[in-house]
């Protein structure tokens, strides 16, 4: 019987020290909150995106409210937009499991902070990255943040 009861705290001391993360993953550290986009090979979370999100802006107030969400949040940059395209199923279990709008439903594309012109940059679609003018506005544009861990 005691041997039942060293193996069951040794197995809640073992689980209960470290977190391992990988894409898709709830992340709640430090008053940050947000899903896990990339993971050291420890299983550290190193970049994340953030819960809220953002929608009828033009590309410049995507990357002001994104600023606004804290210290270190920042509008995403093309290939960290392509990173969450790449993991929207995982994001999208998770944003339901913390009531948020759905990530890259319908007709919907996000800014990022890559410009592909003077007047354009690029923004994530149901089909991919693609270069738009950036002062498009409507509900169908909108803006999640990443930040770096």
């Amino acid at each position: 019987m005691k041997w039942m009861l060293c193996l069951a705290v040794s197995a809640l001391i073992l689980t209960g020290c470290s977190s391992s993360y990988a894409p898709g993953d709830y992340y709640s550290s430090k008053g940050d909150k947000g899903i896990v986009l990339q993971a050291d090979a420890e299983g550290n979370a190193t970049l994340i995106l953030s819960l809220d999100e953002a929608s009828n802006l033009a590309s410049d107030s995507a990357i002001l409210w994104a600023a606004s969400l804290g210290q270190g949040w920042s509008l995403p940059s093309k290939d960290q937009m392509t990173l969450a395209r790449k993991y929207r199923s995982l994001i999208n279990i998770c944003l339901r499991n913390h009531k948020q709008p759905e990530f890259l439903t319908g007709h919907t594309f996000y800014w990022t902070a890559t410009p592909c012109s003077q007047s354009h940059v690029y923004a994530c679609g149901p089909e991919g990255v693609r270069c738009y003018f950036k002062s498009n506005t409507s509900p169908y544009y909108r803006a999640r943040a990443v930040k770096s861990l």
